[in-house]
């Protein structure tokens, strides 16, 4: 099951600025931290939808694979606290035409 998220514009570019990078930067904001380590707790890793993207209406997307249903409300809940997080919804089912 896939989490879809949307963050704030400066802390999306923070993240794509990341991606490659095993550890956390020590650069890193508090609050992007925490969303990365809410993610990891829970099992899940924040992707890209559009990786090394820069556009300002593509870059915020994110996306975390998580193995249930009730994982993922749980993650959807937690992020939707942090002030750097605009949305955080189900990817809805593919659909025949």
């Amino acid at each position: 099951m896939r989490v879809m998220i949307q963050l704030r514009e400066d802390a999306a570019m923070e993240l794509h600025n990341q991606t490659g990078q095993e550890t956390a930067s020590s650069k890193e904001k508090p609050e992007t931290k925490k969303l990365l380590d809410a993610t990891a707790k829970l099992g899940g890793r924040l992707e890209p939808v559009h990786p090394g993207q820069t556009h300002p209406l593509l870059a915020p997307y994110f996306m975390v694979e998580v193995p249930d249903r009730e994982t993922a409300e749980k993650l959807i809940n937690r992020l939707q606290r942090f002030k750097i997080v605009e949305a955080a919804y189900f990817k809805p089912d593919e659909q025949l035409p």
